[in-house]
């Protein structure tokens, strides 16, 4: 398994971290002495064209189906081909708490670039820098190396370990934050109004427009996951609820234990880069213990 998706170890003082080649996936964090806060379903597995279970995949460039000109796309494969390639290793970025991968447009495939068809000429070089020790971030820079406009959408889907989803809450998106509901038809914009975004057995997929820094609240780890992010406009926050017992690589009632936070800028806050231009979306990772 280790040679068919190349799985390199970071491990130091902090914490340790492990991440593939393939999709740059980021499959495990935990700080030292603390469970995985990055969560991975039991039996993940590589299969060609198809994300790696769990971690944090990279969506880019596009989210889901892809959107552009106000309307919803239907580009496969979902959330873009980043996830589904082997990165470049940047070796000279690569130590004991950090790891460096590359994507440029010049080794894709045709029918990957151009994804828009009115931006044919379209070029970039992304680059994905990951720091692993007492904390976790995660950077997506893209550059456009064309000579037009580029646009995309991107986010770092990350899958965030709990002891029970039923026990955990995601707060600091209160005050009136919007969020479009993608678990009902035509993404309904809604107000959230109670002060944590709480799980159970019926599936929560939302789109907040917030930037703001939030943190997941964990009774039964006791801890808090903070998640702090920029060049973000937006964040994800997902669980399947009970539909989770047909996720692919996880068994039934593994998706009791995780909940995805995303930072994101897709649908309407997708970025548009002008020639020479770059975007850096990036997030970070600390956890407080909680005193019991």
């Amino acid at each position: 398994m280790d040679n068919d998706v190349n799985l390199r170890t970071l491990v130091n003082d902090g914490g340790s971290a492990v991440i593939s080649d393939y999709g740059a996936h980021l499959l495990r964090w935990a700080p030292a002495g603390q469970p995985d806060v990055v969560w991975t379903p039991s039996t993940w597995r590589i299969e060609p064209g198809k994300p790696l279970g769990g971690g944090v995949p990279i969506c880019f460039p596009w989210f889901g189906p892809g959107f552009a000109h106000g309307r919803q796309l239907a580009i496969t494969p979902s959330h873009g081909f980043a996830r589904v390639r082997r990165w470049t290793l940047d070796e000279e970025g690569f130590t004991d708490d950090r790891v460096r991968y590359v994507m440029d447009s010049e080794r894709l495939t045709d029918g990957e670039v151009p994804w828009l068809d009115d931006e044919p000429e379209v070029r970039f070089r992304a680059t994905y820098d990951v720091h692993a020790a007492d904390t976790l971030t995660m950077s997506l820079t893209v550059v456009n190396t064309g000579d037009v406009p580029m646009s995309y959408e991107a986010a770092l889907h990350s899958y965030l370990h709990v002891g029970d989803v039923s026990d955990a809450g995601l707060v600091g998106l209160r005050g009136g934050a919007t969020y479009l509901d993608a678990t009902e038809t035509g993404f309904p914009p809604r107000s959230q109004e109670p002060e944590a975004v709480t799980f159970g057995e019926r599936p929560v997929d939302r789109v907040y427009y917030s930037d703001s820094s939030v943190q997941l609240r964990d009774a039964v780890l006791g801890r808090v996951v903070h998640i702090v992010k920029s060049g973000s406009p937006q964040t994800v926050v997902w669980n399947p609820g009970k539909e989770g017992d047909h996720m692919r690589c996880a068994r039934p009632g593994e998706w009791r234990g995780f909940v995805a936070v995303e930072a994101a800028a897709c649908r309407d806050r997708g970025v548009t880069l002008a020639p020479g231009e770059s975007h850096t979306l990036s997030q970070t990772l600390s956890v407080e213990t909680l005193d019991v």
